[in-house]
């Protein structure tokens, strides 16, 4: 869990230069992180990574980052799961939900719901993203995130490249940040054009 630690670390560093350049900047204006996370919940998160399964393990990864985001003033949180509701197969390619929308003071629903989330489905991650980009209601003063958590790549034929191009075009995040779970060489170069692999 070491990386887990060294992950949140960089990214708390990183909600704390947005929001600390903002205030340097436009001492009147209070600007507003929004970190999205996109959980894998697909049947293969019940395999084994290092000493346990994948699910136990990214609920205690994303657990922690949310326990350390939730303190930095400024900062919202909202959590989209896929592959939680239907069983594989048959291969259900729509299985993806906003299921916590960003709010103030939302980090013990996140928790809640990740304990709930059982792993049993595919791995629509384009689709995923493509709808992450109506989970940012309009903020003309926001800086939009989105960490995307997961162990695989696209399974429902997706282009997650070009939806990550998509979003980048509407001003949400430059690039999401991957923390892969398990990743081989292979995929994790399948998601260089996603976002920054942590």
């Amino acid at each position: 869990m070491k990386k887990a630690v060294h992950v949140i670390f960089l990214l708390i560093v990183c909600v704390f230069f947005v929001n600390n350049q903002a205030k340097s900047q436009y001492v009147k204006e209070k600007k507003t992180t929004r970190i999205l996370f996109i959980f894998d919940a697909s049947n293969s998160m019940n395999g084994k990574w290092e000493s346990d399964k994948k699910i136990t393990i990214a609920r205690r990864l994303l657990s922690e980052l949310v326990d350390s985001l939730e303190k930095i003033e400024g900062t919202q949180l909202a959590l989209r799961v896929y592959g939680h509701q239907f069983k594989v197969p048959p291969q259900v390619c729509t299985d993806s939900k906003l299921e916590v929308p960003f709010a103030w003071n939302n980090a013990p629903k996140i928790r809640e719901k990740l304990n709930e989330i059982e792993p049993k489905g595919t791995t629509p991650i384009a689709y995923s993203l493509e709808l992450s980009g109506n989970d940012f209601p309009p903020c003309k003063n926001c800086k939009n995130v989105i960490v995307l958590i997961t162990d695989g790549i696209e399974a429902c034929e997706g282009d997650p490249c070009a939806i990550a191009l998509m979003l980048q075009r509407k001003g949400i995040s430059l690039k999401p940040y991957v923390i892969g779970i398990g990743l081989d060489i292979e995929t994790k170069k399948a998601f260089e054009c996603v976002g920054k692999i942590l």
